[in-house]
């Protein structure tokens, strides 16, 4: 097969990016594609840096436009019209980019791609804004889309052609420990409100636990971990480390007794949860968004109702060690790799050829 991938024009594609879930799917499936005897052309922004024998390189940025919303916006548009005039090149069109964004007027780019296109929808779907646009927007429902979850796929559930396939993780980036550090918690993400970080501080000082946190802040949440966050951590029990390397990350996590994860939006997915399992390490989260299909409740951690009860999340640290941290590497080598996901895609792919 011949298949174009388009990745986001914000964030580059390499092995050396610290954060960006979305980035790190595309790079396990871009390699795992062309490992399989593809030809792969990846649409990708500035400082794409991957290497493979099957593997096409076209940029589209010439410097990184991270925060430059007009800019963005000038690459967007110049992509979808460069895809439109070079898609006979290709069998499937593979878009990152979700259609909302390919607005052309009252139409959509899109609109003008003959070949099959597969869209996998990254972001929240749970906005009654992008609902409606995708309801009223029925040309559209002609596109092939993947949801990372089943709850992710629920408010546009009256799209005709969907389906689910997981997120999937290279497991040998993370090295399992069945021995952890008595008395420490991880919590790793983005230092934001939804992600529940303050709950998640509060958690570990009513646990008498140390916390662990790696996370990158987005310039948007400056003020947010400024006045909210930063007075919380002392160095000894509260413990911020930033954004952290693949390395730090596995070392937090295999050396945990739990990742909380005390989430209070519905996350699409999240890699974290997947990653913790691998290291050995189970979960605590709330049960929102895709958690109850990710978590095994009492066997790979703990799902939490009260969302906002911190006792509740304190009573399960307190029953951690119940949980076979060897079954939760199993779950993860069973269901959420990257070379399960690629398959997976792979199948959608064969299925979709004209």
């Amino acid at each position: 097969m011949k298949i174009a991938i388009i990745a986001p024009v914000m964030r580059k594609i390499s092995n050396n990016n610290l954060y960006g879930g979305i980035e790190r799917i595309i790079l396990s499936l871009v390699i795992g594609v062309a490992d399989a005897g593809h030809k792969v052309t990846l649409y990708a922004p500035f400082g794409t840096d991957l290497i493979h024998e099957n593997l096409e390189i076209c940029l589209t940025t010439n410097q990184d436009v991270t925060g430059m919303p007009d800019l963005i916006k000038k690459a967007e548009d110049s992509l979808f019209q460069r895809m439109i005039a070079e898609q006979e090149r290709f069998d499937i069109i593979h878009t990152h980019i979700e259609p909302i964004i390919a607005r052309l007027g009252d139409g959509n780019y899109f609109n003008n791609i003959k070949k099959p296109v597969i869209v996998t929808m990254h972001n929240q779907t749970h906005l009654l804004d992008n609902i409606n646009y995708y309801e009223s927007h029925k040309e559209l429902h002609n596109l092939n889309f993947v949801f990372i979850s089943k709850d992710q796929s629920n408010p546009l559930s009256f799209l005709p052609n969907k389906t689910v396939i997981y997120n999937g993780i290279n497991i040998d980036d993370l090295t399992f420990n069945a021995t952890p550090n008595l008395g420490q918690l991880a919590f790793l993400g983005r230092i934001t409100p939804e992600k529940g970080i303050a709950q998640a501080i509060e958690i570990a000082k009513k646990a008498n636990k140390k916390l662990i946190i790696g996370a990158a802040i987005d310039s948007t949440e400056q003020d947010y971990y400024d006045e909210e966050i930063k007075p919380q951590i002392d160095g000894k029990n509260i413990i911020y480390l930033g954004e952290v390397s693949n390395a730090v990350k596995n070392d937090i996590l295999r050396t945990s007794e739990a990742l909380l994860f005390p989430a209070k939006w519905h996350e699409p997915f999240g890699l974290v949860l997947v990653e913790a399992m691998a290291t050995g390490t189970p979960v605590i989260a709330s049960a929102i968004g895709s958690v109850p299909e990710i978590i095994q409740d009492g066997k790979t951690g703990f799902i939490i109702s009260d969302l906002d009860n911190s006792d509740s999340y304190v009573k399960k640290i307190n029953i951690i060690n119940t949980i076979d941290r060897k079954y939760c590497r199993q779950v993860v080598e069973k269901n959420f790799t990257e070379s399960v996901m690629v398959a997976n895609y792979l199948k959608y792919y064969d299925s979709h050829l004209p």
